[in-house]
């Protein structure tokens, strides 16, 4: 299916405007730190929002399998992503709490 110019125009000017919107939503993620662990679903939400417009111009089945590459492709960097955010942040908690005990003992002496 190839798409024709009036078809196809509104399309890419709609997932251009999302895709101004989109970073600015993630801008203020990142600057209020809630991005962190999950820049992959960020990615995966802005890829499928491409497959959507896509699915418009050259059908369901080509988007769809494309769609499932993504998940096989991408579903291993979303949970590995996620693991590694999780076990930083339980690291830090460890250091805070080690950093707390040594200077109660210390206060102690």
């Amino acid at each position: 299916m190839t798409p024709n110019c009036p078809t196809y125009v509104p399309i890419l000017l709609a997932l251009a405007a999302f895709g101004v919107v989109y970073n600015r939503w993630v801008e203020h993620l990142e600057h209020q730190g809630h991005d962190r662990g999950y820049m992959g679903l960020i990615v995966a939400f802005g890829c499928t929002i491409t497959l959507a417009g896509a699915a418009l111009l050259i059908g369901l089945e080509p988007v769809t399998w494309t769609f499932l590459c993504f998940i096989a492709s991408g579903t291993p960097m979303i949970l590995g992503s996620i693991v590694r955010h999780c076990r930083a942040r339980a690291r830090q908690r460890a250091d805070v709490l080690d950093h707390n005990e040594r200077t109660i003992n210390h206060g102690t002496h």
